[in-house]
């Protein structure tokens, strides 16, 4: 597989680079299908992403004026479920961690609901895909609220980790810890949106306030070679999303990309799409792009291709 993963990159060949294995560990679930496969199941067509959003207030608004009036509320949510899955199908994605809202879980009908979807999805395109479900909460969420009704979604043991999302710098990290405590008493990974927007330091403290072991984003830490180093010496992994980075403005473009830096200084990275149906990069295309602009070789995108498989 690794040579037909430098064939790919090398001829810019999308067939190869689709059959090879992958992984996709930070992958929002609603918005994680491919475009085309919504146009072709709704028979709306949709318009394209621009180069760039106004940040992420900018993508959320035209992810809710282009797409989301064609596919929301229960039917929609889970027709794009569905469609993640058939992604993972395509692309051989071969592990793949992928969040889900607990507002989102409530909506489709509670827990059983939601476990037999899910699962059945799953069974029905990738069966032999490597599933981490993740449990998330956005920043600005009734922390206290939220972590009293934990156990109706954990008990089961469905989930595999957790994370905070939706902006940075809302609360003090020391505010999730009622959050963070629940998971780790049913032993779940712990992830955060962290260091996308803020600063290197923030991402450290982050990691030790609430003892996270994986980091989505966190791309700011290249910023410190201090902070790169307490990453690269405590093995805490980021979870980069390059399409996400450039198009919200976070990096200047994918020559220079946070990434080339953070794998120079030891830190562990992974490749993943972020929110596939609005950036519109699925993950084959995710290592062309780093590829062709010379940001990473062939070889170093092949070790952090293997990084996430592990």
């Amino acid at each position: 597989m690794n040579s037909l993963f430098y064939e790919g990159l090398a001829e810019g060949d999308n067939k190869k680079l689709l059959s090879v294995p992958k992984s996709d560990i930070h992958n929002h679930s609603t918005k994680g299908c491919r475009r085309k496969w919504l146009e072709e199941k709704t028979g709306q067509r949709f318009a394209e992403p621009p180069e760039r959003f106004d940040g992420l207030a900018g993508m959320q608004e035209w992810f809710t004026e282009t797409i989301k009036p064609y596919c929301s509320g229960r039917e929609g949510i889970i027709l794009r479920w569905e469609g993640a899955f058939a992604e993972a199908r395509r692309n051989n994605i071969t592990r793949l961690a992928m969040n889900f809202g607990a507002a989102e879980i409530d909506l489709v009908g509670g827990m059983d609901i939601f476990e037999n979807l899910i699962s059945s999805f799953h069974q029905k395109n990738c069966p032999n895909t490597v599933f981490e479900p993740e449990i998330t909460y956005i920043s600005l969420c009734d922390i206290e609220l939220e972590a009293g009704k934990m156990d109706q979604y954990l008990s089961s043991g469905f989930f595999r980790s957790i994370d905070v999302c939706g902006g940075e710098g809302i609360k003090p990290f020391e505010t999730y810890l009622p959050l963070y405590r629940k998971a780790e008493d049913y032993h779940l990974v712990k992830k955060m949106h962290v260091g996308e927007t803020g600063s290197a330091d923030d991402v450290r403290r982050a990691v030790e306030v609430l003892n996270l072991d994986e980091v989505h984003h966190g791309i700011n830490a290249s910023g410190s070679e201090e902070v790169m180093r307490f990453l690269a010496d405590n093995r805490i992994q980021l979870n980069v999303c390059p399409s996400s980075n450039v198009m919200l403005g976070y990096a200047s473009d994918y020559k220079d990309h946070p990434i080339r830096l953070l794998y120079e200084n030891g830190v562990r990275v992974t490749i993943n799409t972020d929110d596939l149906l609005i950036f519109d990069s699925s993950i084959e295309n995710e290592y062309l792009l780093l590829y062709q602009s010379g940001t990473l070789n062939a070889e170093q995108l092949n070790e952090i291709r293997k990084n996430g498989l592990l």
